[in-house]
């Protein structure tokens, strides 16, 4: 054992030592939108086939402690600065349209990425302001992007829709390089974010690197009255769901997973697969219910769902895969957060950490991930919401949440009454061996794993919760404490049995109040920024402020 374990540090050294003159890699992250942790296969769901994100979750590495944020804007925050979001005052709601809210200044994933060297893109979601069109993404270092910028839209025709007191406002918002992409409306969202992703990849210079953000509309919910949308070929595939709201959900997830098997397939014909990390991630829990944006996703066993501090909510389903990791083909419980990918790929690209900003929360996982090392990481801030009196906290084994949510009802179990079917369905192994991403795995494999070694990851990934033992609300100021691994649907509250844990952890909580911003205020100005002031267009409607800030478009007032 000793030897086993010099053996790996001494591989870790050459590896680290030489990864500045080695090629660099190419990083892709997928952030999927309010998917589910019991819609993709590879956690023992049967209902929805997913056998492309299967076969490169099987052959990489599953994260089954990832976590994340329980919104959108706060986990693009963290996934971006590598900062919890309380930092910044985005611990709150997520921005809407015509929101004044943005980023706040500072240097993001992608800027450090273009110091060494990497062409940089964001398709899909931006999500993180846009009042001033320095605050959008090619402002904040994205040399490209094609998407939309506020939470959602529709699938087919780009226009969103909100409400503000008795009126609606509806505008378009797809862009490219900021102007408006009115051609591309018709096309299907899924297919048109892989596509353009597809043609990044195809005309990218073999000798430059890059780095590529596919932030999916999959699989949010779209405008009232088409809140779920998929091509009618690919619902007809799922006559057996019962719901059919959840028949529609069921193939945007199958479309989502065609895209990851297209982009995989793109890569390995420009050959370039063996030289890249994927990254493929949720921004949260799937809204099972919801009084807005529900989409019928299913987070069953675990408790809550989006907009919760349970593990439905922040538990998020998660992978990474490349050839480039020594130690694959497994399953990962050591904690890892969302801010941890800045540190984590800047160091996979050959950065030095040393030049990282001293005040990141994100700790650099890429050794412990290539090489199966302990993870560095032994705690997790989940959140602190000083207005909703809401915190969680992660401590090695324990989870404590304290406080409720505004919605109590949100904080059930739910999920599993979705999961109706008119008959049994059968996980489909030899569709994920066959699926275009399981093919190549396969191919570039030095040795392909067996269907045996499939089931067993399978069996590793899956999570069985036991009978309510001793259930706890947290709603009124109240604690409750879990051991995750031995509990992780929070069904046997611990608190009163390990009171010096409770202490301790209020101790850690009380510590990162010190840091925490008072929020943003949500302030809409749809006065300024109604979109028919912008040829109907979701649209930046207030001054530039940086001087080399400049509007490249044709929608001004």
């Amino acid at each position: 054992m000793v030897l086993i374990n010099l053996f790996t540090l001494l591989l870790c050294f050459i590896f680290t030592d030489s990864v500045s003159s080695a090629e660099q890699p190419n990083v892709i992250v997928i952030v999927a939108d309010d998917l589910g942790w019991n819609d993709v296969g590879f956690h023992g769901s049967d209902q929805i086939p997913t056998p492309n994100i299967d076969a490169l979750a099987y052959n990489g590495i599953i994260l089954n402690s990832h976590y994340v944020h329980s919104t959108s804007t706060p986990t693009r925050t963290a996934l971006l600065t590598g900062k919890y979001p309380m930092r910044l005052g985005l611990q709150g709601t997520s921005f809407l349209p015509a929101d004044k809210r943005s980023l706040p200044d500072g240097k993001l994933l992608p800027e450090y990425f273009k110091e060494l060297g990497y062409s940089t893109y964001l398709v899909g979601k931006w999500h993180l302001g846009y009042s001033k069109w320095n605050d959008t993404p090619q402002f904040r270092g994205f040399d490209h992007h094609f998407g939309f910028y506020n939470s959602y839209t529709s699938y087919y025709d780009y226009l969103t829709t909100w409400k503000f007191g008795d009126k609606e406002y509806t505008g378009f918002d797809l862009r490219n390089d900021g102007k408006s992409a009115y051609e591309e409306s018709g096309k299907y969202a899924t297919d048109l974010f892989t596509d353009f992703t597809v043609k990044t990849i195809t005309e990218q210079d073999s000798t430059k690197p890059f780095f590529i953000m596919l932030s999916h509309l999959a699989v949010h919910a779209g405008n009232d009255g088409k809140l779920l949308e998929a091509p009618q070929e690919t619902i007809n595939k799922f006559t057996y769901i019962v719901d059919s709201n959840r028949r529609t959900y069921a193939a945007m997830v199958s479309k989502l997973d065609d895209s990851i098997g297209t982009i995989v397939e793109a890569l390995d014909n420009k050959k370039m697969l063996t030289n890249t990390v994927i990254v493929f991630i949720s921004d949260n829990g799937a809204p099972t219910v919801a009084p807005q944006f529900r989409n019928w996703g299913s987070n069953a066993p675990l408790r809550g769902v989006k907009n919760t501090l349970f593990e439905g909510g922040i538990r998020s389903v998660g992978f990474i895969y490349s050839p480039l990791l020594v130690q694959s083909a497994r399953v990962s419980t050591d904690l890892i957060h969302v801010t941890d990918w800045l540190p984590t790929l800047f160091s996979a690209a050959g950065g030095d950490i040393g030049i990282l900003d001293p005040e990141l929360d994100g700790i650099d996982q890429w050794s412990s991930l290539v090489y199966d090392l302990p993870s560095p990481r032994n705690d997790i801030l989940l959140n602190i919401d000083e207005k909703t009196r809401n915190a969680a906290l992660r401590f090695y084994n324990w989870k404590l949440v304290v406080g409720g949510i505004q919605n109590e009802t949100l904080g059930a179990y739910y999920g599993v009454d979705v999961l109706v079917n008119t008959e049994e369905q059968i996980y489909n192994l030899e569709a994920v061996i066959n699926s275009p991403a399981g093919i190549i795995a396969n191919k570039i494999n030095y040795s392909p794993l067996s269907p045996e070694e499939y089931e067993n990851l399978r069996s590793a990934a899956t999570i069985t919760c036991k009978s309510k033992k001793n259930p706890c609300d947290p709603v009124g100021g109240s604690y409750c404490l879990y051991d995750i691994p031995s509990d992780p649907c929070e069904e046997n509250d611990l608190a009163k049995f390990f009171p010096s844990v409770v202490r301790q952890m209020k101790r850690a909580l009380v510590n990162y109040r010190t840091s925490l911003i008072s929020q943003l205020e949500e302030e809409t100005d749809i006065d300024n920024a109604d979109p028919k002031l912008f040829k109907y267009t979701w649209n930046p409607w207030s001054e530039c402020t940086k001087p080399d800030c400049q509007s490249p478009l044709d929608n001004s007032k």
